[in-house]
């Protein structure tokens, strides 16, 4: 046994885990390595493990909004499960704010629940999310007119030599669907925790306005395994990617168990799990760019993250 093989075990990772069953769209071959780390202690243990052993790395939340090729990631891969929570101290800058501490693993939809049930408000949007508020900072996830660079007041993020550092808004450059964690000069650092500013309100009226969330995304939204929203809405052109997609004619499109939703063009489906691949779903993405632009001179960028290698 060599020392990586001795440290992984010492972290109990496991062997070719095949990663479907840890993404959404439940496609997506196996990793060299995975380990579930069920708080922040093992998630930075991990981190630091594969760093030292000069493994490569990467980490996984909720798994959605994520594409893994067939072929799966080599290295180690992190299931970031730690799903700390708490409430700051008060201050008396801004009587009417609290500061609410989340570990990266934390669900959307809970933290928005949980949020508002304690008489808070500024996460409602957040509360048909699937995915974890530290895999949605990267491209500054948002919904029905919120998004995170509205509340967040600072990140903890593992640099490449291990250190823990503290990132600001100004730090992260947020955009749309975009930061400098996912292609500026903070990419590949591992989010550890976030801050938010949230406002206290009315427990009721928060929730009410969960369920008006949730109502609309169940309209509007397709349920099942899916790639979630594919990709972002272009700047050059005042429709959206769904709209586009639409308009191109391709609304049930379908490639092998790969189908564009009949409900939402921007969402695809897997209508096939037991025989579905990622090459099924990067045929369809590639396929939609193509006659996206053919028709209307629009390329649409992915929103989701594609991970991993092609089979040989």
């Amino acid at each position: 046994m060599n020392a990586a093989e001795q440290v992984m075990q010492e972290l109990g990772a496991q062997r070719n885990e095949r990663l479907a069953r840890h993404t959404f769209v439940q496609v997506g071959g196996p990793a060299d390595w995975f380990v579930v780390a069920r708080d922040r202690c093992q998630l930075i243990n991990a981190v630091s493990a594969a760093r030292e052993l000069l493994v490569p790395l990467h980490v996984l939340g909720a798994g959605s909004n994520v594409l893994i090729r067939d072929g799966g990631i080599r290295g180690l891969v992190i299931k970031n499960d730690s799903r700390g929570c708490s409430l700051a101290p008060e201050t008396h800058a801004d009587p009417a704010a609290r500061i609410i501490e989340l570990d990266s693993g934390v669900r959307f939809a809970s933290a928005a629940r949980a949020t508002a049930r304690a008489g808070l408000t500024g996460l409602e949007w957040a509360a048909g999310i699937p995915g974890a508020v530290g895999g949605g900072l990267p491209t500054n996830a948002g919904a029905y007119g919120g998004e995170l660079a509205d509340i967040l007041v600072s990140a903890q993020a593992l640099t490449p030599v291990g250190e823990e550092v503290t990132l600001y808004p100004s730090d992260l450059e947020l955009d749309y669907r975009d930061s400098s964690l996912r292609s500026g000069t903070h990419a590949g650092l591992v989010v550890t925790g976030l801050r938010f500013r949230l406002h206290r309100a009315d427990p009721e009226t928060a929730l009410a306005e969960i369920d008006r969330v949730e109502r609309l995304r169940k309209a509007n939204a397709p349920t099942g395994p899916s790639l979630g929203s594919t990709f972002k809405n272009p700047d050059s052109d005042p429709r959206s990617a769904g709209q586009l997609i639409d308009a191109t004619g391709l609304r049930g499109h379908r490639i092998g168990a790969a189908q564009i939703s009949t409900q939402h063009a921007n969402y695809i489906l897997n209508q096939d799990v037991a025989r579905a691949s990622a090459t099924d779903f990067m045929s369809m993405i590639e396929y939609i760019q193509t006659r996206v632009h053919e028709r209307f001179g629009v390329r649409l960028e992915p929103e989701i993250a594609l991970l991993g290698e092609e089979l040989p």
